[in-house]
Order: C-alpha cells, then structure tokens, then sequence
C-alpha cells in the first residue's frame, strides 16, 4: 500500500471545519484506499459497485448501472466491457427493447463479488479502526438520514412513516472513563 500521504491531505482537522468538508476529505481517503486494495486483485470501485448492483437486482441496463456507480452510461460501457472479459458478466439482448442489453453476474461474478467484499471490508475497517464501537455503531445512522434528506426531502415524511426503513437509532453513547 502506499504511504498515507497520496491518500490523506495531511490538513489539520479542527472544531470548525465544515461537516460537508470533512466528508468529502474521509470520501477521498477512502476512495483511495479502496482503489489500492482492489487493484491486486484486478477490480475497479465502478466494477465493484456494477457486481454489487447486480447481485441485488439482476438484469438491469447500462444507464440504471451507470446512475449507481456515479459515471457516465458510456463509461458504464466500458466497466460492463471490462467484466465480460473476465467472465463476471453477461449480456443478453433485451426481449422489447433491441438496443436494451440488460446485464447479469455470472458464477465467476458472485465469487469475484465475494472477494471484493472481503477487501471493501477491510478498508471500512481500517477507516473505523480508531473509533470505539460506540462511536462506530452511531456514525451510521446519521449519515443515512443525511443521505434521505439530501437525496429526496419529501422521503423524510417515509422515514417518519416507516416505508423508508434507516438503521436502528444508537443508543446514547457512554462516556469514555
């Protein structure tokens, strides 16, 4: 892995920086730690995020994968592209829609999917490894709903009602003797 300097800006974090920046500065750091760690085992973050898509809902197009991964339906072409070489994905022809190619993982694509898993995991972990399990199990929660309300606003009204389901709200933290 390289050294921590390519991934963290190295800027001071204080009481007064914007919670948005700070995010953007964490998205960053792990973005790169996630691109270092895929990289052995041959996997891009869109190509990740293209198997984890698809393992949750099977056949869906170009454009649906590439809203998904944050690029382009021609990048997206390209990620598809890339997997089908090495067997993770297929594509077949839409049965109404001729220019339509929805795409499915293959077995090799489950178990590459499977692997990707394992390295995400251990860059979450690296990212979490300073935070007390307290800390860990309420830093979820309140980025979701900041993700709801950014997203859509109207759907805060489902979170109240319960069709939007968040993680279970943490418990007060303790103070740390």
């Amino acid at each position: 892995m390289s050294s921590d300097s390519n991934r963290c800006d190295r800027e001071v974090t204080g009481p007064h920086q914007p919670v948005g920046y700070l995010l953007m500065r964490v998205h960053r750091a792990l973005r790169a730690t996630i691109d270092e760690t895929l990289r052995p085992h041959g996997f891009t973050l869109p190509q990740v995020t293209l198997m984890f898509a698809l393992a949750h809902k099977s056949g869906l197009s170009t454009a649906d994968l590439a809203r998904r991964a944050f690029v382009t339906p021609q990048a997206m072409g390209e990620v598809l592209a890339g997997l089908e070489a090495k067997g993770c994905v297929i594509r077949r022809a839409h049965d109404s829609h001729g220019r339509i190619q929805p795409a499915e993982l293959t077995q090799a694509g489950m178990e590459a999917r499977k692997l990707c898993h394992e390295v995400l995991a251990r860059a979450e972990a690296q990212m979490l490894s300073d935070l007390s399990a307290d800390e860990r199990g309420m830093l979820g929660w309140p980025l979701e709903r900041c993700l709801v309300a950014l997203c859509d606003p109207l759907a805060e009204d489902a979170v109240r009602d319960g069709s939007i389901r968040l993680r279970t709200p943490p418990q007060k933290m303790r103070a740390e003797p």
